[in-house]
């Protein structure tokens, strides 16, 4: 298999694996947010630090809001309780020991994004006034509530949002490194086997063609010795023409025949 394919194969489940990681954290995040609770019961004491400057607590009990669901279905869209349960949370008290009130109902919200089958009714603590001018911070101290026998929650505003918000990043990072790592992971092993095709194919590619160089260079060395081996044999004189004058002389002599030799000249 291809190199190249297989490293970005490797890629591709690291990717993966940092996706799946992200997904954990993002469960440890939700799973977390009962850190932020400070309070379920259905009336009693309540102990307080912290929040007398800055911060916020939220109220939540059972029910659905008027749309029928426990969380707004739009962003920026308010929501609200339905009469009954408003005109219940409107008789809610948290006093301090001198009787003073620091609960504020909240009818209608648009702050509640968790369809979880329990729906925001107040706000205690509220010194940054972010639900109105009625908000105040709560000292350091116990605090009694008084619900009707209703079962509420109470919330660290701050810590929940910031909960919620990190679980839903780290859940989203993580769906989308799992489909990219997926993608990356597909096209690497693609990639591996693809290329080592296409390696293969030039190989006997070479192969043929150096075979086809080789043969025809032996070829065209076959045809220079031929030409060499021609040439060396036509340069050569017959036996039969450089012997005729020797052969001629030896036959005169052996038959008794001489020649004179010519008269002078005077």
């Amino acid at each position: 298999m291809n190199k190249i394919g297989l490293g970005i194969a490797v890629v591709g489940i690291v990717i993966c694996l940092i996706g799946g990681g992200l997904f954990v954290a993002g469960g440890d995040k939700f799973g977390s947010l009962e850190e932020s609770q400070q309070y379920e019961g259905r009336g009693g004491e309540m102990k307080l630090e912290g929040y007398s400057e800055g911060g916020w607590l939220i109220v939540t009990m059972e029910g659905n809001y008027t749309n029928g669901r426990s969380a707004i279905y739009e962003e920026g869209v308010n929501v609200t309780l339905n009469d009954n349960d408003c005109n219940l949370v409107r008789n809610f008290t948290l006093t301090n020991g001198d009787g003073e009130n620091y609960f504020i109902p909240t009818c209608e919200n648009s702050d509640d994004t968790t369809e979880d089958g329990w729906i925001h009714v107040g706000v205690i603590c509220d010194s940054e006034r972010k639900y109105g001018n009625d908000g105040k911070g709560c000292p350091d101290g116990t605090y009694t509530w008084d619900t009707n026998g209703k079962l509420i929650n109470v919330w660290d505003g701050e810590a929940l949002i910031e909960g919620i918000l990190e679980g839903l990043a780290a859940l989203g990072s993580g769906f989308l490194a799992c489909c990219c790592g997926v993608v990356v992971l597909i096209i690497g092993i693609i990639l591996a086997f693809a290329l080592q095709e296409d390696d293969t194919s030039q190989y006997y590619q070479d192969n043929n063609q150096t075979s086809s160089s080789t043969t025809s260079g032996a070829k065209g060395w076959d045809e220079q010795t031929d030409y060499i081996h021609k040439e060396k044999e036509e340069e050569v004189p017959e036996e039969s023409e450089i012997a005729a004058p020797e052969d001629k002389k030896e036959e005169k002599k052996r038959s008794g025949e001489y020649e004179l030799p010519p008269p002078p000249e005077l």
